[in-house]
């Protein structure tokens, strides 16, 4: 389990020095983008098959993570990693500043992504691993945490149906984001 744990943390810090030595040698910088998903894809994947915490530098480190939390790591890296090898793909083509116009128009995938990120760390949140048991615990910890955990999961469902409304019907989606700051600026 080192080895793997060697592997993902080696791509993902090797292609970080490549997006550095990108602003020297520009073609790294896809290289370098690539590597730095291809180490987050790997350790989601690895998370996902194992049921074992991504990034786990010793057999034994996060073992109270086991099972669902690690499952829901484990996707959300992998989300992580297959946008940026998706996005070293559109820097490597020169498409990525016509892929961020076109998401800055029409940006139900972000939101419908961001949306589901969101979710899992609601439910992350919400998730007692460790098993605390103590009133003060529950008190200090576990309620404020899973207050944020909820809110987290509202913020994703209304980040999704954002994404579905927008993809939907674009027209009346960008009348609201048009007009939704005049409308926040009179509840002040």
């Amino acid at each position: 389990m080192r080895l793997v744990a060697f592997i993902e943390y080696a791509a993902v810090v090797i292609g970080i020095v490549g997006m550095i030595a990108g602003h020297f040698f520009p073609k790294f910088f896809p290289l370098g983008v690539f590597l730095f998903g291809a180490g987050f894809a790997f350790a989601g994947l690895m998370a996902v098959f194992t049921r074992r915490m991504a990034f786990r530098p010793a057999d034994d480190a996060f073992e109270a993570y086991a099972g669902l939390p690690a499952l829901i790591v484990g996707l959300m890296a992998l989300a992580v990693g297959a946008a940026a090898i998706w996005s070293a793909y559109l820097l490597d083509l020169g498409q990525w500043h016509a892929t961020v116009n076109y998401l800055m128009r029409r940006p139900a995938p972000l939101l419908a992504a961001g949306g589901l990120l969101l979710i899992g760390l609601g439910i992350l949140m919400l998730l007692n691993p460790q098993g605390h048991h103590s009133w003060a615990w529950r008190l200090l910890v576990y309620v404020p945490r899973s207050t944020v955990g909820i809110i987290a999961i509202a913020a994703g469902v209304a980040g999704i149906v954002l994404g579905a409304w927008e993809w939907r019907d674009p027209q009346a989606f960008g009348a609201f984001a048009a007009d939704l700051p005049r409308k926040i600026r009179l509840l002040y």
